[in-house]
């Protein structure tokens, strides 16, 4: 591989969208600890080595079972995919094999932790879960994004996996709260591919993939974004209501709910059916779902600070 080469492989490996599982891991790992729970750097740092390396996996097998149908797509900055394989299609054999060997190195971190840290067995069935999930989203036969089932397997990436994950290294298991929080959460997964599905529409009829905004329109879409962003603030307010998270004051948490709801109310009230008017308010979308847990992140950083 020559250094050109090298340098699209990196490319199609997305590194950068590894914030995107870093920041729901980190607040899941912050909510357990504020919840009682007890955990080393150690801990933290192996745990989300293998959830990092799982997601680095779907990055290069999501290109690689979807370079056919991405042929058809436009990359943006919040879909489309790299675009690298379109253009270096002997580069494919590379990014199968690169995310076959992450899988197999994130179910190896998984079982060192559970066998370091004498962790429950099933730590490692949810690592392994999660990397079959990831891997079966583009790869047949299952392909969930080709087959309507996309937009759960996100809610359960986003919502379950990757803050599930933070949680079970801190606490060593996922229980009623944590599963509370993942309610929220799920919505905003549901905003997130929503999101990045509208910009794709055309590209996504061409390439087969059965998507909710491909059966459904853009229109539809936007209605649905709004719904979810709606729903998800009204369980945070209602956590805040009732003290669920006590002695975690959810109140802050709640009211940056109201970025990534704010948006999607706006994006409703301009939604349209063109690929160029819509971009813009999907776009948005995603910078409002970053926004709410980038700054969720930080308080819980402060709470952990000053408890």
């Amino acid at each position: 591989m020559d250094t050109r080469a090298l340098r699209e492989f990196i490319r199609l490996g997305r590194f950068h969208f590894l914030l995107s599982g870093f920041i729901p891991f980190t607040a899941g790992a912050l909510l357990a600890f504020l919840l009682g729970a007890r955990f080393t750097p150690a801990q933290f740092v192996i745990g989300y080595a293998a959830m990092a390396a799982a997601h680095l996996s779907v990055h290069y097998s999501n290109d690689y079972f979807d370079a056919d149908a991405d042929r058809f797509v436009e990359t943006t900055a919040i879909s489309g995919g790299s675009g690298v394989l379109a253009a270096n299609p002997n580069l494919k054999p590379a990014a199968f094999w690169a995310a076959v060997a992450l899988m197999a190195v994130s179910v190896l971190i998984g079982y060192f932790f559970v066998t370091a840290y004498a962790y429950p067995v099933f730590f490692l069935v949810f690592g392994i879960a999660g990397n079959l999930l990831g891997w079966f989203y583009t790869a047949p036969p299952l392909a969930f994004a080709y087959h309507k089932l996309g937009e759960v397997t996100n809610m359960i990436t986003f919502g379950l996996l990757m803050p599930g994950a933070g949680y079970f290294v801190a606490a060593g298991t996922l229980d009623a709260a944590f599963f509370a929080f993942a309610i929220p959460l799920s919505l905003y997964g549901l905003v997130f591919i929503t999101s990045v599905e509208i910009p794709d529409m055309e590209g996504d009829i061409a390439g087969g993939k059965r998507t909710l905004i491909v059966r459904k329109g853009r229109i539809f879409g936007f209605g649905l974004i709004a719904l979810a962003a709606t729903l998800a603030t009204a369980a945070l307010t209602f956590f805040a209501l009732t003290g669920f998270f006590a002695p975690v004051d959810f109140w802050p948490v709640a009211l940056f709910s109201c970025i990534p709801l704010g948006i999607a109310l706006w994006g409703f009230s301009h939604r349209c059916a063109e690929r160029a008017g819509a971009l813009r308010y999907a776009a948005a979308n995603i910078m409002g779902y970053f926004l709410f847990w980038g700054l969720g992140v930080l308080y819980f950083i402060f709470a952990a600070v000053v408890a």
